[in-house]
């Protein structure tokens, strides 16, 4: 690549990884609400253009469900898979991607469905979406989402991502028991059939996502990485301990 083509890369790239870094520090911060109200703004245009219900984008008293946890960590699946199983409207808040909605929900008593993923293949879903995410980025973003939740696990229920793409079910049942709920339980082979299909990349994206994750996993060996990565996935399993807790 050229230099003027590099340099033009690198001009283009470093305003979405400094927008990237921002919205996380914002998201996760209840005092800094004020300053995330844009992000906030930007996710209900996204999700009222795409034909969705807009207040599903936030978290507020008569919110009966939220289902959040990381980018990806298959909130897509869990959400879409939830939505169609049920008989009756639930009025639910999602792909929130926020801690700090996270906590509001938690002081509302609303039930909540935490997803989480290992870090590394967590981050490699993420980079291999959004390009100019550097891993560094990803796994410090990672570990300051869970981690500002870890004060509130009697508040959630948590999902790995094994048991949300295959055992759903079990899932919504547990979430059940703690909230004294009475969500319809997901169709797993239905959902594994139908809302897979539907979430999942083409063939073409499909193939570049994983050439892109091939070329980001070199920088899981750079000795800066190996650090974070190490404390991201301790975190994470701190987090999977709590699975079976109810």
């Amino acid at each position: 690549m050229k230099p003027i083509n590099i340099a033009l890369n690198t001009l283009i790239k470093k305003p979405k990884q400094i927008n990237f870094s921002v919205r996380s520090i914002l998201a996760r911060e209840p005092t800094l609400s004020l300053l995330y109200q844009p992000y906030l703004w930007w996710g209900q245009y996204k999700q009222k253009s795409r034909g969705g219900d807009p207040k599903e984008c936030f978290v507020s008293p008569d919110t009966e469900i939220v289902i959040d946890g990381f980018q990806g960590s298959a909130n897509s699946f869990a959400t879409l898979a939830f939505q169609t199983s049920q008989t009756k409207p639930i009025k639910l808040a999602h792909h929130l991607h926020s801690p700090a909605q996270i906590i509001q929900a938690t002081k509302w008593k609303i039930p909540i469905l935490l997803t989480i993923r290992d870090p590394m293949n967590t981050i490699l879903s993420l980079t291999s979406r959004w390009p100019y995410i550097s891993v560094t980025q990803g796994l410090q973003s990672f570990i300051g989402f869970y981690s500002k939740l870890k004060p509130y696990s009697s508040c959630y229920i948590v999902s790995s991502f094994d048991q949300t793409t295959q055992h759903l079910d079990q899932v919504i049942h547990r979430l059940n028991i703690k909230f004294n709920t009475q969500f319809d339980l997901v169709h797993t082979a239905q959902a594994q059939i139908h809302c897979k299909a539907k979430v999942s990349d083409n063939s073409t994206r499909s193939s570049i996502r994983q050439a892109l994750k091939e070329k980001k996993k070199q920088e899981f060996l750079l000795s800066r990485n190996s650090e974070i990565l190490e404390n991201a996935t301790a975190l994470y399993h701190s987090f999977t301990e709590l699975i079976d807790i109810v």
